[in-house]
């Protein structure tokens, strides 16, 4: 009897073994066909779907984590993968991660179907989608009113007013032609006061009255500016109201930024405002929360007790609804988005003081930023704040028939909001133009 060959597990030569040793052969089992699958598994399923924003994307441990789970996931008692998460182990398996749901599936398809009978479709039931707000769009400006508009004003951070200028020198001139605006508000300007007479003249709205407010603290930093085309009633820089002094000594940090100019008009109080931002690392939160935010409050409550209704206008620096930023949950730590600071402008500028965000009750459900950082392609991806605002007295708000209270109160007010807008069509800065249409009550 010859002897028999054997090859080594490690692929070395043959080597020879006696008739005992030798092991029985197990005739092997022909394998079942098994059906195609009819949708692929989460796993890859996960890895065709739209890649998450910076801000958004999930730490690479999780996601390291989530594909070893998904192959090591076969029934019970193992943790698997679902739509990219992790499920822990023990909780009840779906149809895909149960073995006798599988076999249960394998059985259905190979069984013979009735004519004109279709094999019913399995796969893992699609999430909801998360519903879509509408985004705002110069289409959802409101026509011309009848009769005219009584007063247009403009709004607009233009981050550098010489920059805007040099690059487009009518981008004010001609925003005001087109928009047929009675007051233009900018904010950080970045000019010095020696600067301002040549603006005056490059501006190109001759016969205009302009007021200014600059840093003294800082070159090339702040400012804001209101630029009437009738002549106002009164005007002033810093928080004294329009024709008076204070007996207090203004604090140094406020007026030395130069961020506020109130102008006094027939009709209106306009304050146009460059609120602090909090800064890098939140450096400035607190001076922002416990002597900016209160200081100014207590400053439009006073020009408010005059009587004359009130629009505060400006880049305030807070996004006060989620719904004002593309990413509220990513950003609860950034400057303008902290839960401090909005708690503040709701409290504080909507509470204490009473102002109504114009934009905000007329389009309560749809998204309208009005800043994109320039880094990243923001603009073009959709992805900005809402920094900037008209925020009016109550008085001046349209009020539902049939209103009572507040609504009879506003009845003497002469003017009334007609439309809040935000100029998308427009470049230039890293804000976007905002503006107001009031008409005659």
């Amino acid at each position: 009897m010859g002897k028999a060959k054997a090859v080594s597990a490690e692929g070395g030569g043959e080597e020879t073994a006696s008739p005992r040793a030798r092991p029985k052969r197990t005739p092997k089992k022909e394998a079942k066909p098994k059906p195609e699958p009819e949708s692929e598994p989460s796993s890859q399923g996960a890895s065709e779907e739209e890649a998450p924003s910076e801000e958004e994307a999930p730490p690479a441990k999780r996601a390291r984590a989530a594909k070893g789970a998904g192959a090591k996931s076969k029934g019970k008692g193992k943790a698997k993968v679902v739509d990219g998460d992790v499920e822990a182990a023990g909780e009840e398996a779906d149809e895909e991660g149960a073995a006798p749901a599988k076999h249960e599936r394998a059985r259905k398809a190979s069984a013979p179907k009735a004519d004109g009978e279709a094999a019913p479709k399995k796969g893992r039931a699609k999430k909801d989608p998360a519903p879509q707000l509408p985004v705002y769009t110069l289409d959802m400006r409101k026509p011309p009113p009848e009769g005219g508009a009584a007063l247009k004003l403009l709004s607009w951070n233009v981050a550098g007013l010489r920059a805007v200028l040099g690059k487009t020198p009518t981008a004010i001139s001609a925003l005001v032609e087109r928009e047929g605006a009675e007051v233009v508000c900018l904010q950080e300007h970045k000019l010095q006061q020696a600067h301002t007479g040549a603006m005056e003249a490059a501006l190109g709205l001759q016969g205009w009255t302009h007021t200014w407010a600059v840093s003294t603290e800082k070159a090339g930093y702040s400012g804001v500016s209101v630029h009437t085309r009738a002549k106002p009633l009164a005007v002033s820089t810093g928080l004294t109201p329009p024709g008076e002094t204070t007996a207090a000594a203004p604090d140094p940090e406020h007026e030395g930024e130069g961020r506020v100019v109130t102008v006094e008009l027939d009709d209106v109080v306009v304050v146009n405002a460059y609120v602090p931002n909090s800064g890098e690392g939140l450096k400035r939160l607190d001076y922002r929360l416990q002597r900016w935010d209160v200081a100014f409050a207590a400053y439009l409550q006073a020009l408010g007790a005059k009587g004359k209704p009130l629009v505060l206008t400006g880049d305030l620096n807070c996004a006060h609804k989620e719904i004002d930023i593309h990413a509220p949950k990513t950003n609860l730590k950034s400057a303008g988005f902290t839960p401090e600071e909005r708690e503040s402008f709701g409290r504080l500028l909507l509470g204490e003081v009473g102002l109504v965000d114009t934009f905000r009750t007329l389009f309560p459900d749809t998204v309208g930023y009005t800043y994109y950082t320039r880094r990243f392609n923001c603009r073009e991806k959709g992805k900005g704040w809402r920094l900037d605002y008209f925020l009016t007295s109550p008085s001046l708000m349209p009020q539902a028939a049939g209103d009572e209270g507040a609504g009879a109160a506003a009845s003497t007010a002469p003017l009334r909001v007609y439309d809040s807008w935000i100029l998308t069509d427009v470049y230039g800065s890293d804000h976007l133009p905002l503006g107001l249409t009031l008409v005659k009550a």
